[in-house]
């Protein structure tokens, strides 16, 4: 059996940084909910732990943004939880792995041509 360390696909980096999150998708149905601040604790190119005061549940789908300094984007994003449980002082760890579950579709920019007269 493999423990959990090694079966992480990127190196984690510890970084405390604020992170905005707030629940999308909770037992595959979209949810309107509202933002949440919390710090990570540590991050990779493949995801992120950080601490909440609000527990999630293994398989939800969150919104995050991660910013640095207030002008920096790191990440902006979704995550699916992979694990979430309950520290000492009675928040939660939750391990986010970044998913992309947005399809953006390219669309030719316009271009506007200025007559000469």
């Amino acid at each position: 059996m493999t423990s959990f360390e090694e079966r992480r696909d990127s190196i984690r980096a510890k970084r405390i940084i604020t992170v905005r999150h707030r629940l999308v998708k909770h037992n595959n149905r979209k949810v309107d909910s509202i933002w949440q601040l919390a710090t990570t604790e540590n991050m990779s190119l493949s995801g992120l732990l950080f601490i909440s005061a609000l527990t999630y549940q293994v398989g939800d789908i969150i919104e995050l943004q991660v910013v640095m300094s207030g002008i920096l984007d790191i990440f902006n994003g979704y995550g699916k939880i992979v694990r979430s449980s309950r520290n000492k002082g009675g928040h939660y760890h939750v391990a986010v792995k970044y998913v992309d579950l947005k399809t953006k579709r390219s669309r030719p920019a316009k271009t506007v041509f200025a007559s000469r007269n």
